[in-house]
């Protein structure tokens, strides 16, 4: 996460860390009350340790062949990651609030999934960011070591920016992945841009830039690419990879 990715306030919690989990009949389908109430105070205790960069807390849960990945898709090895771990910067703030965790425990490793809900404050910019966390721990005596981590960020629409429409009735039209593929239709509807390959089911562009945006519920940036005879094509980031849809003789899509 971001402020995880700098790398990772003790509080309260990072009592519990100390504490050993209790080691009781397994269970793939539930955990004991007390060992859920275990890992929840624990992986608080972490996030709570990113934003001051405490590495005692994580030092005592990761396991010494522990194997974090980010949601940047960085593989980083503990003791990497724990050098990597910096209390925020000068004019960064935040905190991250551990939610909808679940335990699925096994007779030796047990699987901890959680939502980690992010904010920040980039000099007076507050940015609010959810995740996906996934860590998987193994039994050490009468405790447990985080084994692995792997991080996925909730997708979701950004915020609409506040851009010039001058140049959107141009971009209205049929555009077609070159030389047989599919078609994407553009249509103007009382001041918004959709888009979509199903032309009676388009969805709303979400507007970065008078000419980039993100197609509403999808992954991806959208750019339109003028040339001297008016939009040429779209480049579709997908993933950070480029699809081009190529603008090709169609029905007038404004309204």
């Amino acid at each position: 996460m971001t402020m995880r990715c700098q790398c990772v306030a003790t509080s309260l919690l990072a009592a519990l860390a100390l504490v050993p989990a209790p080691v009781g009949a397994a269970s793939v389908d539930a955990s004991s009350a007390r060992t859920v109430e275990w890992f929840q105070g624990t992986e608080q205790t972490l996030m709570d340790a990113v934003a001051t960069g405490d590495r005692s807390v994580w030092e005592r849960v990761l396991d010494p062949a522990c194997v974090l990945t980010s949601e940047e898709g960085e593989v980083t090895a503990r003791a990497q990651f724990l050098d990597a771990l910096r209390p925020l910067p000068t004019g960064l703030s935040g905190g991250i609030t551990v939610k909808e965790l679940t335990v699925q425990e096994f007779p030796s490793f047990a699987v901890v999934r959680y939502l980690a809900a992010e904010w920040e404050s980039v000099f007076g910019q507050r940015l609010v960011t959810r995740y996906r966390v996934t860590d998987t721990f193994r039994r050490q005596g009468d405790a447990w070591k985080m084994v692995a981590s792997h991080v996925a960020v909730v997708t979701q629409d950004p915020p609409a920016q506040p851009v010039s429409k001058e140049r959107w009735a141009s971009f209205a039209g049929t555009y077609r992945l070159l030389p047989d593929g599919w078609t994407f239709t553009v249509a103007l509807r009382e001041g918004t841009l959709y888009g979509g390959r199903d032309p009676n089911a388009l969805r709303p562009f979400v507007p970065l830039a008078p000419d980039a945006f993100v197609l509403s519920g999808r992954l991806g940036e959208w750019i339109f690419v003028t040339g001297e005879r008016g939009v040429s094509h779209i480049l579709n980031f997908r993933k950070f990879e480029p699809l081009v849809w190529t603008r090709v003789p169609g029905p007038s899509s404004r309204n």
